[in-house]
């Protein structure tokens, strides 16, 4: 569809070829789709009554019969009355962060990441946008190459700029961060970005300012009422691996399950022990769950749990993964036959061996290691290219995909830049040939705003690559 705004309706229409143009070579096309290519499509331009006539009965201001699917419900007067003002109230209006030739982009990172996921995902962007004005700059430094292609397109080029914003203190102060930043210097949307902590004050700002946030790589997206808003994310994070794992242990047990479950009482500890025992017990399993503030006593009641056995053991070991390894290391857990861990463990258990090995399992909401996805090897030879270092293969291409979504998006928009038509856009674009392999598939719908929805469950495996493999199907919560 061509951008639906008041500015475009109300004035008269010489022809929408240009708005799509590009529509036409992206997909198969039938003959009636060439016919109306060819077409001038032009119109008076719409009142009141003739956009209201268009609504409920499928007829533009011309006379002529609109497509079939007009119009698409059955609405009354009232209802058109609103539509119309709502349209009214859409363009002509400033868009935030753009410019005659240049359209600005900020990336966040939040203040426990580490510096090297920061520089991991920082170099990756920077890399992309150097790439993306390089193409630019050539497009038009030859405007006329092309008349009837490029020339009509000319004023939707613009140079993309990149502003790092790094947070500090507690997550309670990012909002105020935020709107200090954007009021230095709007920006269109938000891409990628690394946040070790809670984005839902990150996602709250982007809704208030109507900020698309796009694909940022956090384990603690905002999950509540999110539908329709500004913020995509790849997965909904812990609250999925505690899931999962609920589902996993639940399924396994014939859904009466005995589970003991241990958790760190910091956000990552405490999302993942809550979404796991909601789950759990709705699915009719007994849940004993124990929190601590300290990581010690988790470690010392976690290893005097259980020496009868129970159906499983779950620990959640918040931000801080490593000091779990003395613990699951050792023959321990009597007789219990699952040990539960988050996705992040995984990197720290792959050398254990034995009893304690085959009881491990790992939510892991990702692509299974060894996977292949033809787009993997476009992105790596991309990366090599521009001499930009693979530190951590996961945070970069999660980067380089939100980087294409905001890029094929641009490329259909073309000069119609309106920050709720992005997120349509992506959410068509989501599904297409750009998954880059970090997850199984990654696809939106209208308002959905999580591109993954499922995880596996892993167990070690050292003949496996990655040292893990699925120990469940896909499961979607």
């Amino acid at each position: 569809m061509p951008p639906i705004r008041g500015d475009l309706l109300y004035e008269e229409s010489k022809g929408d070829r240009n708005r799509i143009f590009k529509e036409l070579f992206l997909e198969a096309q039938g003959g009636d789709f060439w016919s109306k290519m060819r077409d001038p499509r032009s119109r008076p331009a719409y009142d009141d009554a003739s956009l209201a006539r268009a609504i409920l009965g499928g007829v533009d201001p011309a006379g002529r019969k609109l497509d079939e699917t007009m119009p698409r419900y059955k609405l009354g007067k009232e209802d058109a009355q609103n539509i119309i003002a709502y349209l009214k109230s859409r363009g002509g209006e400033p868009v935030p962060g753009v410019g005659g030739d240049e359209i600005r982009f900020a990336t966040i990172v939040g203040p426990n990441a580490s510096e090297a996921d920061a520089e991991a995902v920082v170099s990756t962007i920077e890399a992309f946008f150097r790439w993306k004005n390089l193409h630019t700059k050539g497009d038009l430094s030859s405007p006329g190459f092309s008349p009837l292609y490029r020339s009509d397109f000319l004023d939707s080029y613009r140079n993309w700029s990149i502003d790092v914003w790094r947070l500090s203190g507690e997550p309670e102060t990012w909002g105020d961060q935020l709107e200090a930043l954007y009021a230095k210097k709007p920006v269109f949307a938000v891409v990628g970005g690394v946040v070790a902590g809670p984005h839902a004050p990150i996602a709250d700002f982007c809704d208030r300012t109507g900020t698309p946030c796009v694909f940022p790589s956090t384990d603690l997206p905002q999950t509540r009422d999110v539908a329709y808003r500004y913020n995509l994310y790849f997965t909904r994070g812990r609250e999925l691996e505690g899931e999962a794992l609920a589902n996993y242990v639940v399924s396994r047990n014939k859904g009466s399950a005995d589970i003991r479950q241990f958790y760190l009482e910091d956000r990552l500890g405490s999302t993942s022990a809550v979404s796991f025992m909601s789950y759990a017990q709705m699915r009719g399993a007994r849940v004993i769950s124990e929190g601590f503030s300290d990581k010690q006593k988790l470690l010392e009641a976690a290893s005097a749990c259980c020496e009868s056995g129970v159906d499983a053991i779950v620990i959640w070991p918040g931000a801080s993964v490593a000091y779990l390894a003395p613990l699951v290391v050792p023959n321990k857990f009597g007789k219990t036959k699952i040990v539960g861990l988050p996705s992040d463990a995984v990197a720290y258990v792959r050398g254990v061996e034995g009893a304690a090995a085959k009881r491990l399992r790992f939510a892991w909401p990702y692509e299974r290691p060894g996977a292949v996805h033809p787009r993997e090897f476009d992105v790596r030879a991309w990366m090599s290219a521009r001499k930009v270092k693979v530190v951590n293969q996961r945070l970069q291409f999660e980067t380089y995909f939100a980087l294409t979504m905001i890029e094929h998006s641009l490329q259909h928009m073309l000069g119609d830049f309106n920050q709720e038509y992005l997120i349509e856009l992506i959410e068509h674009e989501a599904e297409k040939n750009l998954n880059i392999g970090t997850h199984p598939s990654l696809a939106l719908g209208p308002g959905q705003r999580f591109a993954s929805k499922g995880a596996y469950v892993m167990r070690l495996d050292a003949e496996s690559e990655g040292a893990i493999a699925p120990d469940s199907d896909w499961i979607v919560p």
